[in-house]
């Protein structure tokens, strides 16, 4: 797979994975007993009285930062608050950001899995999106696209 459509992809899975967190996000918010998603009935099995906290981690998490981290893949902003990323992964941001989400995405769903069990379609999905984003992340062509230099170069 060339590097520009290597690249395509993982922006498409980050956008694909930000639509479906922004969705779930508020929607959890917006009715915080999940009944409007048919998740009500896993409630009594998770230790938080409502969806509310899920919600905001869907929101932020799988919502917002997907799409911070396509923009950052796509445009490569220099932002000096990231520069501290880039040195400690040779890596810039982005990427180390893209790769950091998709593990966490697994975590996510491995934690859903244990809590809720693995049964909703959408979990199902978002499983392979998650191993999508890691295998492209992972790519040669995409790796050596978002290298930095070493620190004195």
């Amino acid at each position: 797979m060339g590097r520009r459509l290597a690249l395509a992809a993982l922006v498409v899975a980050l956008l694909f994975l930000a639509f479906g967190g922004l969705y779930g996000g508020i929607a959890m918010l917006v009715d915080p007993s999940g009944a409007s998603l048919g998740m009500d009935v896993v409630l009594p099995q998770l230790p938080v009285p409502n969806f509310v906290l899920p919600g905001l981690f869907l929101l932020i998490v799988m919502g917002l930062v997907p799409i911070v981290l396509a923009y950052g893949l796509v445009v490569r902003p220099d932002w000096p608050w990231a520069a501290a990323i880039a040195r400690r992964s040779s890596h810039h941001w982005a990427w180390s950001g893209t790769l950091a989400l998709g593990l966490v995405l697994g975590l996510w769903l491995a934690l859903q899995g244990w809590m809720i069990g693995f049964a909703w379609p959408i979990q199902f999905v978002t499983a392979g999106n998650a191993l999508v984003i890691v295998v492209l992340v992972l790519l040669p062509a995409v790796r050596s696209r978002f290298a930095t230099p070493p620190a004195g170069s």
